[in-house]
């Protein structure tokens, strides 16, 4: 007989639930709890009785009681005979054998935690094993359908405090062995049955910050000082402060090395426009393009060929290196220039209208054909196309 008590009371012989139907034998059932929550004491019919059903004037409580006692003999004894020897009677008193055949999660639980605390010096790795083992079997509450029921408060604050004690322990062993992430998972189980034990907490912030999830720690500790403040009227204690402090610092540190990162990378920063090759021109094309999806606003790709006058034929590569140097001084900062070939270049002008991307070519042409009166620069001027276009324009190079 499986007899599970934390979290959701049943009772399991073999493959069957016998307790599922409880609320038929309500009565019966409260009795068999009542014994097993005091098993091994011998128990007065009396008290018994006036335990469980104060409200009721039974003119003879002895009689009642023995006809429950049979009738729940009964109840065990219709799944399995040797069941009902569970429950005794010896000089004049009603008691829970400890000799019966039964398996109590209760029990076993107490067992698991107690050999989990004789190994923790001794064996970590096995004590960490073997409190998980216990952690798993409580799975709330002893017997909570008995909330209001006082005589089941003692066993509840009893296994309540195993149980925290217990999982206190383990997330010590876990710590020693910087298993972080299962710590969360112990802290979050816990949080579930028992929100305001301050301790895991602070365990759980200590992972997540050791995890580098800074910001999720942050956030839980202004989360639950809150509710502790809200719920209870309680300010931080000293140990949350501590971890404050310590999830101040971690914060600024990433802000710090977020400072540096930037300045490292902002160090090249230059006031011209920039040059790069055509494979990285075409990463910086791709990059407006996706920003043109996401914003809309305009970005103008310009081509400009360097040709002779009269069909005089300078010296191009010697041109094509001037033309460079003058863009690179006349573009803005946001402006990407690439060689595309001997004679051309490529321009990415962002966040300028039509007639102000002209107006740039024209000045471009103006003024470079008064340092080079023997070339002609020809210009091309096209907003980004959306990707329809070339679906259109250019089919046997759009993949669907």
């Amino acid at each position: 007989m499986e007899i599970h008590t934390f979290g959701k009371f049943y009772v399991k012989c073999g493959d069957r639930i016998v307790s599922e139907h409880a609320n038929k034998s309500y009565k019966l059932w409260k009795l068999f709890k009542y014994l097993l929550t005091n098993r091994d004491k011998n128990i007065l019919p009396e008290v018994i009785m006036d335990t469980l059903w104060p409200e009721k004037n039974y003119s003879d409580p002895k009689k009642a009681l023995r006809t429950a006692i049979y009738r729940l003999r009964k109840l065990l004894h219709e799944n399995n005979a040797k069941y009902s020897d569970n429950i005794v009677y010896s000089q004049g008193c009603y008691r829970w054998s400890l000799a019966g055949d039964y398996w109590l999660d209760a029990d076993e639980f107490e067992m698991l935690c107690k050999q989990g605390q004789d190994l923790a010096a001794s064996d970590p790795e096995k004590a960490i094993e073997v409190y998980l083992e216990a952690i798993a079997l409580y799975k709330g509450d002893y017997l909570p359908e008995c909330a209001y029921d006082e005589w089941a408060h003692p066993a509840r604050s009893y296994y309540r405090h195993i149980y925290l004690q217990g999982a206190l322990e383990l997330l010590k062993l876990l710590h020693n062995k910087q298993r972080y992430h299962a710590i969360i998972k112990i802290c979050e189980s816990v949080f579930a049955l028992e929100l305001f034990e301050e301790d895991f907490h602070i365990y759980f912030i200590d992972a997540l910050l050791a995890l580098g999830k800074i910001k999720e720690a942050k956030s839980h500790y202004g989360y639950i000082t809150s509710l502790f403040y809200r719920e209870l009227g309680i300010k931080p204690s000293l140990a949350m402060k501590n971890v404050y402090q310590r999830l101040k610092a971690e914060y600024d540190n990433v802000k710090a090395d977020l400072l540096s990162i930037q300045y490292r990378l902002a160090e090249h920063v230059f006031d011209k426009a920039y040059f790069c090759e055509p494979d990285i021109f075409g990463e910086f094309y791709r990059l407006e393009r996706r920003r043109l999806e996401r914003s809309g606003n305009p970005v103008f790709l310009a081509l400009l060929t360097l040709a002779a006058v009269n069909q005089k034929v300078p010296d191009i590569n010697k041109t094509a290196d001037s033309l460079l140097c003058f863009l690179l001084a006349s573009l803005r900062k946001g402006d990407v220039v690439t060689k595309w070939n001997d004679t051309q270049f490529l321009l990415l002008l962002p966040g300028l209208s039509f007639e102000q991307g002209e107006k740039v070519l024209n000045r471009i042409c103006s003024d470079f054909k008064k340092i080079h009166p023997d070339v002609v620069l020809y210009t091309k001027l096209q907003p980004m196309a959306p990707l329809s276009l070339y679906a259109v324009t250019f089919p046997q190079y759009h993949k669907s």
